[in-house]
């Protein structure tokens, strides 16, 4: 059995079906793009699950955490387990190969984007047909403070772009926002509506798969964004994730309502949003004047 068989085997199973809509589309997600990867001189999704040994998993993890972050990669092992639990469960393979691949403590992100480097990756992005996607996504990730997988799942059902709305549901909680268009993505829109409306995907890999456009991978995101990076002359710490944050902080540090900044992130608590002011230069600021002052 290959990769991909096993794959939807476990998709029509109760263990999936129990899962919240959420957990689903972010195993679905998950599963699928983890299966285009190329691992040891083949895609995964060709791969007999029987050669799926630890050798072959950390290869895995070691990508996922090269071109993401240590925490994804953690995540991404979590889910990758679930699959080959099940496996083990039906007598497939003899034991999870992931489970003996040394994970790796994450530290917090304290990266956030200047508004010149968001110009600059964009000025740069803008430039080629096979970049203008990756621009996109870093302009809505920037301009909304959306997670980057909300983004690249993106359809056109939900972009109106007559009313000038976008509805987008966000996968990690099922919060769902309709958020305004700002003139640079209205047109920005216009424009991409006019090249890629023949498929259901705002943001697509620009390259079709067995006949078939799909978002971004986040091996393609985070390859085409080392591209951009690379050109652009900006940091190579800088990741498509840390836009949300950018977005949050720099709305606090304006001085936007908590309630109001709830509305456009998703978070169920205003509370959820004190983590952002610890990395907010303005709030610490305010803090100290007010001390000294008193």
């Amino acid at each position: 059995m290959r990769y991909r068989d096993a794959v939807d085997k476990y998709f029509k199973t109760r263990h999936f079906a129990s899962l919240s809509y959420s957990s689903q589309k972010g195993y679905e997600a998950c599963l699928i793009s983890f299966g285009r990867m190329s691992v040891m001189g083949r895609k995964l999704n060709s791969t007999d699950i029987q050669k799926i040994n630890v050798l072959l998993c950390t290869e895995l993890y070691d990508t996922w955490e090269l071109v993401t972050s240590t925490s994804n990669a953690n995540h991404n092992a979590r889910v990758f387990s679930v699959l080959m639990n099940y496996l083990v469960s039906l007598d497939l393979i003899p034991a999870n190969p992931m489970a003996r691949v040394k994970k790796r403590t994450s530290t917090p992100r304290s990266v956030i984007w200047t508004h010149e480097q968001v110009i600059k990756f964009l000025d740069s992005a803008f430039t080629k047909f096979e970049w203008r996607n990756i621009g996109l996504i870093v302009l809505m990730c920037y301009e909304w403070g959306q997670r980057p997988i909300d983004i690249r799942n993106l359809k056109w059902d939900d972009v109106d772009l007559d009313s000038r709305v976008v509805k987008i549901t966000q996968s990690k909680r099922g919060a769902v926002v309709e958020l305004p268009m700002p003139d640079n993505i209205y047109d920005m829109l216009s424009v991409q509506k006019k090249d890629w409306d023949f498929q259901p995907y705002v943001v697509p890999y620009h390259r079709a798969s067995d006949g078939a456009y799909r978002p971004l991978t986040v091996y393609n995101m985070t390859s085409l964004l080392s591209e951009v990076k690379s050109t652009a002359g900006l940091p190579d710490e800088l990741r498509v994730g840390d836009l949300r944050k950018t977005a949050i902080v720099q709305m606090i540090e304006s001085g936007v309502d908590h309630l109001a900044i709830q509305s456009v992130s998703g978070h169920k608590n205003v509370s959820s949003l004190n983590p952002y002011n610890k990395f907010s230069l303005k709030t610490a600021r305010l803090a100290l004047d007010k001390r000294q002052r008193e």
